[in-house]
């Protein structure tokens, strides 16, 4: 149950600092990211309130929320490479902006991890 309680409010946790983290990144960004933030928080609070089955929902969202994650940290890696050649020509201003993307997706990574591992914990979510 602690565990069930501590996954939900993790899933809470994690689309409210995602938020502010998606509008730095711009406001072309929102229609695609505020959809998947929005169903993080329903599913928490699906989990949390243990009404329904959630196993399947967590499955589906914990493995598109590692393909998400997996894609935001290469971006990121792949603008802090690019900030880094630029400083050697004389620019590189921007190079602090490859941080956000990992940010995001180091925290979306946790998730995903830790939502397959409750899954596989025996008895946490014995339905499906």
């Amino acid at each position: 149950m602690v565990i069930r309680i501590a996954l939900g409010l993790y899933h809470l946790l994690v689309a409210i600092l995602l938020l502010p983290l998606a509008l730095v990144m711009g406001l072309l960004s929102i229609p695609v990211i505020l959809p998947g933030l929005v169903w993080l928080v329903l599913l928490g609070i699906r989990i949390i309130k243990n009404k329904r089955p959630v196993r399947g929902a967590i499955l589906i969202t914990a493995s598109l929320l590692a393909l998400v994650a997996g894609h935001l940290l290469w971006y990121g890696f792949y603008c802090l490479e690019a900030a880094a050649r630029s400083a050697e020509s004389g620019g590189g201003i921007m190079g602090s902006v490859g941080v956000i993307p990992i940010v995001m997706g180091g925290a979306s990574l946790i998730l995903s991890l830790s939502s397959f591992a409750a899954i596989r914990s025996k008895g946490v979510f014995p339905d499906l």
